[in-house]
């Protein structure tokens, strides 16, 4: 705390240098160039100058700045900003997606639910787990919620895509019925691969 505030006293001095040199910028041209010195006078000053900056009391002068000039600006009614972006609140979705959702959801989290049940029914016959993610979890009732993990991303992306107002919302149905359809072929493929 004492360094931040020593810090925060040695910026007021350089803030007081920095609006002065501001205010030095701000100048009006005529005074800035009536101010500059002259070729004849900068060549016999030059000697000086450098005896001044041999025994380091002098101040680099700095050349003169030209003032900043502003573009042109143009009428707001000449500018054309094009037509206002298609805006839709999230909360409006139809009610008929938002139905499917949850349709596609509890298809989803039901398929995962009988993989894993097909994936314990097929230790029980002897056959291993192949995949080295769900194996730690394999062996006991805990594969139940370790594989809704998937199902409940993919409803948040799904719901995502739904209220999006891109290209996803065409196809926010996509990755709820793809995991759907994989949980149930790697189900019926336990089932069917025991004997």
């Amino acid at each position: 705390m004492i360094l931040a505030a020593a810090v925060l006293l040695f910026q007021f001095p350089a803030v007081g240098a920095v609006s002065a040199s501001h205010a030095k910028l701000n100048q009006p041209k005529a005074a800035t160039v009536a101010a500059a010195p002259s070729e004849a006078s900068r060549t016999a000053d030059q000697p000086k100058n450098a005896e001044a900056k041999a025994s380091g009391d002098a101040k680099p002068t700095l050349p003169p700045v030209e003032p900043l000039t502003e573009p042109p600006s143009q009428p707001m009614s000449s500018v054309n900003l094009g037509p206002p972006p298609a805006f839709r609140p999230p909360d409006e979705a139809p009610v008929v997606h938002r139905k499917l959702w949850i349709l596609l959801s509890a298809t989803e989290h039901s398929s995962a639910g009988f993989d894993a049940w097909s994936t314990r029914y097929a230790l029980s016959n002897g056959r291993i787990e192949a995949d080295p993610i769900m194996r730690p979890f394999a062996g006991s009732s805990a594969i139940y919620g370790a594989i809704q993990v998937i199902p409940i991303g993919l409803d948040y992306v799904a719901r995502r895509f739904q209220r999006s107002s891109g290209w996803t919302r065409h196809i926010w149905w996509a990755p709820q019925s793809v995991a759907a359809a994989t949980f149930l072929f790697s189900g019926s493929y336990n089932v069917a691969h025991i004997n």
